[in-house]
């Protein structure tokens, strides 16, 4: 497809509602339980709604449960799969379907034949406002909008530093994007201008309140006279995180060790039983899911985990330097690069020089502040306030 037949599909006005922004808009959130952080970033957007009297309604839903067993297993369970057994594999299908408008026809053609009840729902519905947090969404709404099936001002949310192909879409009102690059990107594959906005990635409005840290410290059983060092296995548990554990272990500097196991009770029972004979200098402390991720960020001095896009936009927000462990091939090996390159994140070459990178670190308390002052210029903590924002044209009441 040329720049100017993408330009021109991307721009047409005709299929986008013309409908009074400043009072009483019905929103609709999609996301997808493909990963966590698409949800993540559609509950902060929900939750940062509740802050605009514009908003006459909002409405978040995972489109998987609008969808076939067959795409749920695809999209969901498929993934979960592929990044934890195969990332390899997994890493060799994000590089290779990353080409623009590549197969576009026959990937849009499957999900509407599996997603008829979405598209039935988005009728009902009858949104003004739609905002997208997965490109399957998008998809849909792109096409339910290019055939007249849809009246709404489709607004399509990236939730990682690089906007692969899967997330474009010809009809749209806006795009928003994390960082200057991946709007340069956008730009220069034929999307205009006034409809790419720079926000960052969407996180959970508690992360942009002031925290007491020594309110927390005491909340949390947290000694303020020892560095805390944040174990993140992600809302599944990801088992690579016992590793981890067995590795920190060898740590020489003396440090409170919590390590949060997800929904995963066997990674917590695991967990638990491997640091029972740990060296008295080193605290380890072992919690199940939790939903105060940015309580515990703001009293630890490193994240170690995964750099997921929300977890590293939550970082961010935190000025929390990380240690990133296995990033998975395709969208987190990206996320990794950008944050080695911004000088905010280490990287240790093998889970077993993982206390090396954490005692050296530790030792370097100038180096830490460095990386925090650096994450703090980065931070955009208010992005899903920016986002409503830029589509309401007005401020929130917060």
């Amino acid at each position: 497809m040329s720049h100017d037949e993408i330009q021109q599909q991307a721009s047409t006005p005709e299929a986008i509602a013309q409908i009074p922004v400043n009072r009483g808009s019905k929103l609709l959130i999609l996301s997808a339980s493909s990963g966590s952080g698409h949800t993540r970033a559609g509950e902060a957007l929900e939750a940062a709604a509740a802050y605009f009297p514009g908003i006459s309604s909002v409405r978040h839903i995972d489109v998987l449960d609008y969808g076939s067993a067959l795409l749920g297993e695809l999209y969901a369970e498929l993934y979960k799969q592929m990044v934890s057994k195969t990332p390899s594999l997994w890493g060799w299908w994000y590089d290779k379907s990353d080409t623009p408008w590549k197969g576009e026809h026959f990937r849009v053609a499957m999900e509407r034949s599996q997603m008829q009840p979405l598209m039935e729902c988005l009728r009902a519905e009858a949104p003004d406002i739609t905002i997208c947090t997965h490109f399957l969404a998008s998809d849909i709404v792109s096409y339910m909008l290019q055939h007249e099936q849809l009246s709404t001002r489709h607004a399509v949310v990236v939730t990682d530093l690089h906007v692969h192909a899967l997330w474009l879409c010809h009809q749209f009102e806006r795009y928003f994007v994390a960082t200057d690059e991946s709007s340069y990107y956008l730009r220069q594959i034929g999307f205009p201008d006034d409809r790419i906005t720079v926000t960052g990635i969407p996180i959970h409005p508690a992360f942009s309140k002031n925290m007491d840290r020594e309110a927390l410290q005491r909340k949390f059983d947290v000694s303020p006279s020892m560095p805390v060092v944040l174990l993140s296995a992600g809302t599944f548990g990801m088992e690579s995180s016992l590793a981890a554990i067995r590795a920190l272990i060898q740590m020489k500097q003396p440090a409170q060790i919590v390590s949060l196991c997800g929904k995963n009770e066997e990674l917590l029972a695991k967990v638990v039983q491997a640091t029972e004979a740990a060296p008295p200098h080193l605290k380890f402390k072992a919690l199940p899911y939790s939903t105060d991720m940015h309580e515990w960020m703001a009293i630890s001095d490193l994240l170690i985990g995964k750099p997921g896009g929300l977890t590293l936009s939550e970082a961010m927000a935190s000025t929390l330097p990380m240690i990133l462990l296995n990033p998975i091939p395709g969208q987190e090996e990206i996320n990794a690069a950008s944050l080695l390159e911004e000088g905010v994140a280490v990287s240790p070459t093998d889970v077993v020089t993982l206390p090396y990178k954490v005692d050296l670190l530790l030792q370097e308390p100038q180096r830490l502040a460095g990386m925090r002052n650096r994450m703090k210029q980065l931070a955009q903590p208010r992005a899903a306030y920016t986002i409503l924002e830029t589509l309401l044209s007005t401020q929130p009441e917060c």
